[in-house]
């Protein structure tokens, strides 16, 4: 079995990238007045990935410890807060333009590359709902996201 880091390295997929590829991100969904989807697959990969990077930026769960042994050169610590002051913010703006309902299933899928997985014991039919609810919450999160990611490429 793989690590997270050798399955990354060996070029393996994130778990939205698989995603993408079995088709997930092209789901359409109920706008008022029928089923439209209103970004393309790409852009909400695009969205997601940029997301994720923003969330490596911030350092969320990376032990950060001002080095103390280490030389003050020009009356610096040697510690950079610059960057991960600009991640943290761009990772916070970026959440707040996702709607609460929608939240959990992009944080659990897109961050920590998680599964959701139908609960056991359920039939053929109630995971397949599942899933699609699944699909249907990660898409709109995405999408939520799109407009956001745009305005900074």
């Amino acid at each position: 079995m793989m690590t997270e880091d050798k399955a990354k390295a060996a070029g393996k997929p994130s778990l939205l990238g698989r995603y993408f590829q079995q088709g997930w991100l092209s789901k359409k969904y109920y706008i008022a007045d029928g089923y439209r989807q209103l970004y393309s697959a790409e852009d909400r990969l695009l969205a997601g990935t940029m997301l994720y990077a923003d969330f490596l930026k911030w350092g969320k769960g990376q032990l950060q410890v001002r080095d103390y042994a280490m030389p003050k050169v020009d009356g610096g610590s040697g510690w950079d807060d610059w960057q991960t002051g600009i991640g943290a913010e761009n990772f916070r703006r970026a959440l707040k333009k996702v709607s609460a309902p929608f939240v959990p299933v992009l944080y659990k899928i897109v961050l920590e590359e998680k599964e959701i997985r139908a609960p056991k014991g359920a039939s053929t039919r109630e995971r397949l709902y599942f899933n699609d609810e699944i699909k249907n919450l990660l898409c709109r999160a995405l999408d939520e996201l799109v407009p956001y990611y745009r305005r900074r490429v």
